[in-house]
């Protein structure tokens, strides 16, 4: 039977005779519950739709402790508080703003620190929002799980709300932050070679998935490509040279319009066929703007990369 849950429309299925609540644990889902017996009701949803059977009667409607209730057809629960697998809580935090310091490109490297007691919980390469006047400001994540309670951005500040963020940052102590977002995450390491483009300060997301592979000692290869336009908008990362020496990582910068520079000319997608005669197999993360990351997307897939084969927070917040 299938169960589909209310407000996050998630959806498992139950087998003959199982609870609900042992349904979705089974499944992998973290779910409100502790006495599993209908006494502590902290398991407590709404049926919506459907029936079931709880303690030898028959529901169609009302209040059902998961823990007992066993679905006789598919049903709809509102049921506040699960998490799908891979999926962590929303937090609200105010953060302590520890440095906030050019680093070239118009480029300002911002870290954070999250308040001391439970523990900060995200995946590599997720993204938060930071709390400004009539709004929020979205910014990957450049630190990786790992480093605890400490949180890096990298904030491309030229003109306009970027450049008041900035002010924002160096003129304040701490700032409220809502964590963690984005699904173009590494909750699992794959079985397979990575491939990371990244477009401007896009080099967060991937700065957040390179330490998060080194930190878990991940043995297969990974390939960066860091592309900007002018060689002078690349901006300094505090673990570049360290990078250099990682035999399974490697780096590509690339600058779509050269002036004086030798190294890689071009398009990222270029220079990522000109490296991959074949494209199957790899596991893609892209991070840029909404018109670089499709038009990479439709470069790699006419190469013959499947399209399911790329993840990217783009095809979320602007989906075409």
């Amino acid at each position: 039977m299938r169960v589909t849950l209310q407000p996050s429309g998630a959806t498992f299925e139950a087998q003959p005779g199982e609870r609900i609540l042992d349904a979705a644990r089974r499944l992998g889902y973290e779910c409100p519950q502790s006495c599993r017996n209908g006494n502590c009701h902290i398991c407590a949803a709404l049926l919506v739709e459907g029936r079931v059977k709880q303690n030898g009667d028959v529901r169609d409607h009302g209040e059902l402790f998961t823990c007992l209730a066993e679905p006789l057809e598919d049903c709809v629960l509102h049921w506040d508080g699960v998490l799908a697998p891979g999926e962590l809580p929303l937090r609200h935090l105010a953060c302590q703003v520890t440095l906030c310091q050019p680093v070239g490109g118009d480029v300002w490297r911002v870290r954070l620190r999250a308040p001391a007691g439970k523990p900060l919980r995200y995946h590599a390469g997720q993204y938060l929002l930071i709390e400004r006047e009539g709004g929020h400001s979205a910014f990957s994540l450049a630190s990786a799980p790992h480093e605890g309670r400490d949180l890096e951005l990298h904030i491309l500040a030229r003109e306009g709300g970027a450049v008041k963020m900035v002010e924002q940052l160096r003129n304040s102590s701490t700032v409220r932050v809502q964590m963690p977002l984005g699904d173009a995450h590494l909750a699992d390491l794959p079985d397979g070679p990575l491939v990371l483009i990244a477009a401007g300060t896009g080099m967060a997301q991937m700065h957040s998935l390179i330490e998060h592979c080194r930190a878990q000692g991940f043995a297969h290869p990974v390939h960066l490509y860091w592309g900007v336009r002018q060689p002078e908008d690349f901006y300094e990362l505090p673990h570049w040279q360290e990078w250099q020496k990682v035999p399974n990582l490697h780096l590509h910068k690339v600058v779509s319009e050269p002036d004086n520079w030798q190294g890689r000319t071009g398009m990222l997608h270029e220079a990522l066929c000109e490296d991959f005669a074949d494209l199957r197999g790899l596991r893609v993360y892209a991070s840029g703007s909404p018109a670089m990351v499709y038009g990479t997307l439709d470069a790699l897939v006419e190469a013959g990369m499947d399209a399911h084969q790329m993840r990217a927070d783009v095809f979320a917040y602007a989906p075409r």
